[in-house]
């Protein structure tokens, strides 16, 4: 029985991932910035679907609270704030799918580059687990939280903060496209 629960799950994830892809496909390729957003909406409530398959309860709920929810809601305040309708800003965002189909095919390779070396590299049982040192007595799979503050705080401290700083400067990028020009 849990070998069919396994399987079924493996194919979930396979299923869930793909339909990720599809929503962030949705995402670059569309031509209406309303559209755009539904796009990178579809694309997270999937990542968050993943997260579920993969029993990661707290990831998933993280994802759909900050990603599902915060910026979902700051983009779309930014498409409403930004005006489309004047000329010169309606062939800058047009302009956009070439640049976006070679950062899609360079994000896709990087990630099958990386992909391969952790799940099939010679460190793949090492890559894909916590420090014995950070993880102590908890267990991973009914302790979630503290497995995952753990390991973000202490190992990947400073990764977290540079997402905290890009997170930042993508705020602030979208304050100076929403501000209006003054004559």
């Amino acid at each position: 029985m849990e070998q069919l629960l396994a399987f079924i799950g493996h194919y979930m994830f396979l299923l869930f991932g793909l339909l990720a892809v599809g929503g962030a496909v949705a995402l670059v390729f569309s031509k209406n910035a309303v559209h755009s957003v539904v796009g990178f909406l579809f694309a997270m409530l999937n990542v968050a679907a993943c997260y579920l398959t993969l029993d990661a309860e707290f990831l998933a709920v993280a994802q759909l609270l900050v990603y599902a929810g915060g910026i979902v809601v700051l983009f779309l305040f930014v498409v409403m704030l930004v005006e489309m309708t004047k000329y010169k800003e309606k062939g800058l965002f047009q302009l956009q799918t070439p640049w976006a189909v070679g950062m899609v095919v360079v994000g896709a390779a990087a990630f099958l580059g990386v992909f391969w070396k952790t799940w099939f590299g010679p460190n793949a049982k090492v890559a894909l687990t916590l420090n014995e040192g950070i993880v102590g007595t908890l267990k991973v799979g009914s302790e979630n939280a503290q497995a995952v503050s753990r390991g973000l705080f202490a190992d990947y401290l400073l990764p977290f903060e540079i997402l905290s700083v890009i997170l930042l400067v993508a705020l602030v990028g979208a304050v100076v496209l929403a501000k209006t020009e003054r004559v």
